[in-house]
């Protein structure tokens, strides 16, 4: 076991040389998003390395549980935007055009775009006006949610 040390040691010094260099800042900002299963995943490398196998492996699992779970616990955990009772007409329009509730997030505006352009697109066989309409709700929606 203590000739596997050094190797994990420098196993694990590459990765975090790779990570640091070679994970663009999208996806390190993804990654630090799931930050439980992160700390997890160290505290298990730690764990292996003081020669600690069965609790290593349970925060590995743990840790990898961590993984999938962490993003529906984190929208559970945040709030909600409140309730908008006094939308404006155009708001109002906006959000019937794209056929979106008032709570709807800026990634249910955007799936609702995308299904509605994918049949007005002048490409597609749509108006160029149905379009632009389309794109106008959207970007008011949008700006809304901010």
């Amino acid at each position: 076991m203590t000739a596997l040390l050094p190797a994990l040691l420098i196993l694990c010094l590459v990765f975090g040389f790779l990570f640091l260099t070679r994970v663009g800042g999208a996806y390190r900002t993804a990654l630090m998003r799931r930050w439980p299963a992160v700390l997890l995943a160290v505290a298990a490398i730690v764990a292996l390395f003081r020669g600690a196998l069965w609790p290593a492996v349970a925060m590995g699992s743990l840790a990898a549980l961590a993984w999938m779970a962490w993003p529906r616990v984190e929208a559970l955990l945040r709030p909600r935007p409140p309730l908008q009772p006094h939308d404006s007409p155009e708001d109002l329009a906006a959000r019937t055009l794209l056929g979106v509730g008032p709570n709807a997030t800026a990634s249910d505006i955007r799936r609702a775009y995308r299904a509605k352009m994918a049949h007005a697109h002048p490409d597609r066989g749509g108006s160029h006006n149905e379009a632009a309409r389309l794109t106008a709700a959207r970007d008011r929606l949008l700006k809304k949610t901010r």
